[in-house]
């Protein structure tokens, strides 16, 4: 005997059709005491016909009756109760009213060729919503609560391939399992030692056996015949799956959903080539995104691990070069994880961002500093980052990894008509003084442009502000005559006076930002200057963000 405080109060909405289902759903139970409530304003009869559910007048309402204790239950056809129910209450009774359409009955539960996926699943069941905890109405309504006959869905995680990985769990989900609906990322004869009936519903690009919703209604209707149902997917159920999507399905529908994880490929990628995702000192941070679409984003992590990318390779390479990375950040590309024939490419974002390499796929590719360990050390992998903002960056590569953005760009003046007059007038100087090697590159660039080579200095002296300058130099088979220790103006005009360099008539090839220094003090020597400007120093126009480290 089930005991109850007195008359059921249950809340409904106040017109006809609305009180008509409740009364209809309450038949079930014959010998069950209630009153009803109606909310809302009796509709007039002209407009009564157009009030077609309970649910009618917002759900809100309903809601907040039952849970400030207004009433004791509240009945809904299921197909409108909203999904999540509000935190405090819950359905202790899905009943069925016994007009569902024949279809939904049927016991070919894996059919859906004469089912209209449109169709809901729930059309014709009524349920009965009253605030959690309520024992006694759950064991009253529970008598007729078809829940009690409908199946269980397990989620199971494969793997990435290697049967080994499938968990202890898993297995014994599937050693208990009715029907396995599985994809094609798992070993095929792997499934065989189950008894369970198999239903292959493996998704592949452009090429999908059935689509998700119906994969959804499959579950569903196996569930539904009472089967203990397992979803075996590759990977982890939870990552780069379908597997909210069917657990929302199979919730909302009333079906009780497990989980059991699987080992994700973005993990066991690591494990399958030794290369870790982090490692300290090197990357503190990873993250897993989908690579399928062409909106993927890149975020600002040290570690990149990107699923499903294999015919998006190029493109994820030049959006992460667009958005920071290093052209020089490693890549590794691993099809087939675990599996006998699995295959390993290195790269780097350059080179995939300029190739049109198609690789075999699934994929999976992880892309940062953390894939040079494979071939280096830690300390190799760890040498400090240096930015160079100048127009060279040879001398700092001894010393560490090099990131080379110059904040100058050096550019030829052309034409240049004073510049070809000096040329011309080569005869006429006794000196020509190098300030830097760009003076010495544009200048011989120039000196060939108009038919000239290194000949044409042989009565001239030769003066290199420094090192670098010289070296310059010497590439045109020219050993400058004078050179200081201090490489600066200041040190080639005290060298000049120390030698009592006798005075004379010197071009001095310059850019546009030609400091005054080394004129102006050749000039109070008594030296005659010319200073023909010949190329410029700009600001880049196009910076590209970078990744220091």
């Amino acid at each position: 005997m089930i005991i109850l405080p007195g008359k059921l109060r249950v809340i409904s909405l106040n017109n006809p059709l609305a009180l008509r289902h409740v009364t209809d759903t309450l038949e079930f139970f014959p010998n069950l005491e209630y009153e009803l409530i109606p909310i809302g304003s009796a509709p007039d009869e002209e407009n009564q016909i157009s009030i077609l559910h309970p649910l009618s007048v917002d759900p809100e309402r309903v809601f907040n009756a039952l849970l400030i204790g207004n009433s004791d239950i509240a009945v809904f056809q299921a197909i409108d109760l909203p999904y999540p129910l509000p935190e405090g209450l819950e359905v202790v009774a899905l009943l069925d009213s016994g007009d569902q359409n024949e279809l939904l009955l049927s016991p070919d539960y894996i059919s859906l060729e004469q089912l209209p996926i449109e169709e809901d699943p729930l059309a014709g069941y009524s349920v009965i919503v009253a605030r959690s905890g309520h024992s006694e109405l759950k064991t009253l309504f529970g008598q007729k609560d078809v829940r009690s006959k409908f199946g269980k869905v397990t989620l199971v995680g494969f793997g990435p391939g290697n049967a080994d990985l499938l968990t202890l769990g898993g297995d014994k989900a599937l050693e208990k399992a009715d029907i396995i609906f599985h994809d094609d990322l798992l070993d095929q004869n792997f499934t065989g030692r189950y008894r369970a009936e198999k239903f292959y519903v493996g998704k592949r690009k452009d090429c999908h056996s059935f689509r998700q919703d119906r994969i959804n209604r499959l579950l569903f209707n196996a569930a539904k015949a009472g089967k203990r149902v397992v979803r075996l997917k590759g990977g982890d159920p939870m990552v780069f799956a379908h597997g909210g999507e069917e657990i929302e399905y199979l919730h909302r529908n009333f079906v009780e959903v497990n989980v059991i994880p699987g080992v994700s490929a973005g993990i066991a990628v690591a494990a399958y080539t030794k290369i870790p995702l982090t490692h300290r000192g090197i990357s503190s941070s990873v993250a897993f995104v989908s690579g399928h679409s062409e909106s993927v984003r890149i975020p600002e992590t040290d570690t990149l691990v990107c699923f499903m990318g294999g015919f998006n390779v190029r493109m994820i390479a030049q959006k992460a070069i667009t958005q920071g990375k290093r052209p020089d950040t490693p890549v590794m590309l691993v099809h087939n994880i675990s599996l006998p024939d699995q295959q390993e490419f290195f790269s780097t974002l350059e080179e995939l961002a300029q190739s049109d390499q198609k690789f075999p796929t699934p994929i999976i590719i992880v892309i940062g500093k953390v894939v040079a360990l494979r071939n280096n050390s830690e300390v190799e992998v760890l040498k400090p980052v240096f930015l160079v903002t100048g127009t060279s960056a040879e001398r700092y590569h001894a010393l560490g990894t090099v990131i080379h953005q110059p904040l100058i760009e050096i550019n030829r003046i052309e034409p240049n008509p004073e510049l070809e007059k000096c040329i011309q007038d080569l005869d006429q100087f006794d000196w020509i003084f190098f300030t830097s090697r760009y003076t010495v590159q544009f200048f011989f660039d120039f000196l060939e442009f108009y038919g000239k080579d290194s000949r044409s200095l042989a009565h001239l002296k030769i003066a290199s502000m420094g090192k670098l300058t010289t070296a310059a130099l010497k590439k045109h088979g020219i050993k400058p005559d004078l050179q200081p220790g201090e490489e600066s103006s200041e040190g080639l005009i005290g060298e000049i006076e120390l030698k009592k360099i006798q005075t004379g008539r010197v071009l001095i090839p310059r850019s546009n930002l030609g400091l005054p220094v080394l004129p102006e003090n050749l000039a109070r020597l008594g030296w005659e200057v010319i200073r023909p400007v010949f190329y410029e120093n700009q600001y880049p126009d196009h910076l590209k963000p970078l990744d220091l480290t």
